[in-house]
């Protein structure tokens, strides 16, 4: 999303208030920056601290309280919206241009072997990230959104058989992993050694000729049962657990949920146990999956939704936020 001041956002979750949407801050012209567009220099901004401290500076009416959600949320009123950058329009962009450089060529054949592969079409797909909005470098990661509960477990399955062929695919290695580590700010959160172990696992990341792609599945508007004000949240401070994964149904989409079960309140409230794992960030899908034992640690929620009230586990917003397996079924 690009508003009236120059800024660029990340549209965030599924659900969004009336007069606002919710997205995070990105890029922010500065004569400091290495992105180039339409001849005016961009940062980009990575942790969610980063971003909002720079708001909380320079752009503060982009900070909101939001009164379902309980907590203040980075969001753009309607009317500061400038252009809404459509992931499916610029993917058919490409398709049809002739004037390509390396990565947006890199790009649209990387769609076109997973929709061949996949037998879905290409509208299927949309090119996200900073393709999406031409403030991308030559060393810049492949963004790509595939739409659709069913279509994320076809295009799974799909990448796990091209990364087991190999090239043009091929698997994150020790080194890859380790610059991810440390380009996500992990330290505090995670080990490496243990991140090695879930990272490796995953197909929705890698490499294809030559660059790091990632793959984002989001549901298609028909499947969003829920409607922003059907539920009310409530943080309740931080909390880590133990627990075994019930249904892994949505741990291929973003946002991804880990429905649990015999969990154990490991620091916060015990008597609090949440029902759910979910995560708003595309790193966390493919997680864990069902009948495996899992550790998290984040922000405890209370959720209420239809008359009753349960707790969920929201993970990747704070530093220290995690969710790793530690046994197998």
């Amino acid at each position: 999303m690009e508003t009236s001041d120059g800024l660029f956002f990340d549209v965030k979750g599924l659900l969004h208030p009336p007069d606002r949407i919710v997205a995070y801050l990105r890029y922010y012209p500065n004569n400091r920056g290495t992105r180039l567009r339409d001849g005016i220099r961009y940062v980009k901004v990575y942790d969610l601290p980063s971003r909002r401290r720079l708001l909380w500076k320079k752009w503060r009416h982009y900070l909101y309280h939001d009164e379902v959600q309980g907590r203040e949320l980075q969001g753009v009123s309607r009317g500061n919206v400038l252009n809404l950058h459509q992931p499916q329009q610029r993917l058919m962009t490409l398709l049809h241009s002739r004037q390509k450089d390396v990565l947006e060529a890199t790009a649209v054949r990387l769609v076109e072997v997973l929709a061949h592969e996949s037998g879905l079409p290409l509208t299927s797909f949309g090119i996200s990230g900073s393709l999406l909005v031409d403030l991308h470098g030559a060393r810049s990661d492949i963004d790509i959104i595939a739409y659709g509960a069913w279509a994320a477990r076809r295009i799974h399955r799909t990448l796990f058989g091209l990364l087991e062929e190999g090239e043009p695919f091929r698997r994150y290695r020790t080194g890859d992993l380790k610059r991810l580590h440390m380009r996500r700010g992990l330290r505090d959160a995670i080990r490496f050694t243990d991140f090695i172990m879930q990272e490796r696992r995953k197909v929705f990341q890698g490499r294809f000729l030559g660059h790091d792609y990632f793959v984002r599945c989001v549901k298609k508007w028909h499947e969003v049962t829920e409607r922003y004000g059907d539920a009310r949240y409530r943080p309740m401070g931080q909390c880590k657990i133990s627990a075994q994964v019930l249904d892994d149904a949505e741990s291929l989409l973003t946002p991804c949920t880990y429905l649990l079960k015999r969990v154990r309140v490991l620091a916060g409230v015990a008597s609090c146990k949440p029902r759910e794992i979910v995560s708003f960030r595309g790193r966390f899908a493919e997680q864990a999956r069902k009948g495996e034992s899992v550790l998290a640690r984040g922000r405890l929620e209370a959720v209420q939704s239809r008359g009753s009230e349960y707790f969920r586990l929201v993970v990747g917003e704070g530093r220290t936020d995690m969710l790793r397996t530690t046994g197998q079924p």
